[in-house]
């Protein structure tokens, strides 16, 4: 094989692996952030603009969603909502915040959300928006 192809081969082959291992890293949770923007941007919303995004995190405590609903607030969200669901007893909390539906910004949103919902045995159930055109 010339050195030039073996190279080239060489090259693709690193390429491929870095590009796998980053995606790996990604979270599943990052990976439906991703197709959420892509969704918004097919029914024709500008994702360049600010939206008003809404946020869902669950806890089977009253008492632990209260203190991350605080924390959230002290992070700049609005809380529309710490609720009990009747049907199954778990609490919802429900924030807001304005921001541009860009794709890293939302993995990191991701990412601080879910940690603060882990601290109190919580998960963070994803955000969502209506588009803005």
């Amino acid at each position: 094989m010339k050195p030039l192809r073996l190279l080239t081969c060489a090259t693709l082959v690193i390429a491929w692996f870095a590009a796998s291992t980053v995606f790996a890293q990604t979270s599943i949770a990052e990976q439906q952030d991703a197709r959420v923007i892509e969704t918004l941007r097919q029914n024709g919303a500008d994702v360049t603009k600010v939206h008003d995004i809404d946020f869902f995190l669950v806890f089977t405590r009253k008492d632990d969603a209260v203190a991350i609903a605080e924390k959230i607030s002290a992070l700049g969200y609005q809380i529309v909502g710490v609720d009990q669901q009747p049907t199954n007893k778990q609490c919802e909390i429900h924030a807001k915040r304005k921001m541009v539906p860009e794709l890293q910004a939302m993995q990191a949103t991701t990412r601080a959300l879910q940690s603060l919902a882990e601290v109190r045995n919580g998960y963070y159930d994803g955000w969502g928006t209506v588009g803005v055109k």
